[in-house]
């Protein structure tokens, strides 16, 4: 009997807990940083830091790609701030409200404020959020850095497809391999598959998953350097794991990218990105007929 894939409900779960981690680690760096010791008037930045948490965005070919970005500010000082929208662009970006408009964040305390942001996804840089200015209660203001801006390219995955950061496609298949896998018809359990930049963004891709399970890779970094496509081989599982049991067979693939190894340490890719790629019911089939065959 056919497993059944695994829907997007069960892809958002490791989002909003890589999201949570991430609000974790900033309040501990901020709180060792900080010590609470700032006041009224003093360098308040180092006890306060913003991380882009989620990322939404919006379908279609617009150009600029607009989003939703998410940032976690986390005040580790000794005074209540207030958060409020940035005045100038950043690159490829641009912050066009906050909800709620100013943020109060309390000493101690986490708040979370949405951004509407537009995002040149054409571009080839990387996009970089704007510092978010701060506000102390004697009115003096700071800007606030926001880490974690790599992110935002995953909502460019969800436009059209010349303005997305990664697409890929099933390799040409050599004679006399399966139509469905692009695998040897005699028990091959390679997938073959070629990515590409549209936009000419540069990645690195450490890792490729299938429903939360990672996929040896041939190589085993795949370096994006531009348009140019790269071929990359992947080995199925040599049994099913247990991810797919319940959840069902993964039907996609999704792809970890981050800044290329020449350009970090770099503020504005401190974190990646992940991608999905829908390659169609090969993904499917090569894993059925590979690492979850049905039982005889």
């Amino acid at each position: 009997m056919q497993r059944p894939v695994i829907t997007d409900l069960a892809r958002g779960v490791d989002r909003r807990l890589i999201g949570l981690s991430l609000v974790g680690l900033l309040a501990l760096a901020i709180g060792y940083l900080g010590q609470n010791s700032w006041g009224v008037g003093s360098a308040a930045s180092a006890a306060t830091g913003a991380i882009v948490t989620d990322v939404i965005g919006s379908a279609g070919s617009r150009n600029p790609v607009r989003a939703k970005v998410s940032v976690a500010v986390t005040n580790r000082g000794s005074q209540q701030i207030r958060v409020l929208k940035p005045d100038l662009p950043g690159d490829g970006t641009a912050v066009l409200s906050l909800s709620p408009s100013e943020l109060r964040v309390d000493p101690g305390a986490i708040g979370r404020v949405d951004a509407d942001v537009s995002l040149r996804c054409d571009l080839p840089e990387p996009l970089r959020l704007p510092d978010l200015r701060m506000e102390l209660r004697n009115g003096t203001l700071w800007g606030l850095p926001v880490s974690g801006s790599g992110m935002m390219v995953e909502a460019c995955s969800r436009a059209a497809s010349a303005f997305r950061p990664l697409v890929g496609a099933l390799a040409r298949r050599p004679a006399g391999t399966s139509p469905a896998t692009g695998t040897s018809p005699t028990g091959g359990e390679r997938l073959t598959v070629r990515l590409h930049s549209p936009t000419g963004r540069r990645f690195d891709v450490p890792q490729i998953r299938a429903g939360g399970v990672v996929l040896t890779m041939s190589p085993a970094t795949v370096a994006l350097t531009g348009k140019t496509p790269v071929v990359v081989h992947l080995t199925a599982p040599k049994s099913c794991p247990v991810q797919w049991q319940i959840p069902g067979i993964p039907s996609a693939l999704s792809v970890d990218l981050r800044p290329p190894a020449s350009s970090r340490p770099s503020r504005a890719a401190e974190f990646g990105a992940t991608v999905w790629l829908q390659l169609g019911p090969a993904v499917a089939s090569w894993l059925l007929a590979t690492s979850c065959p049905a039982p005889q």
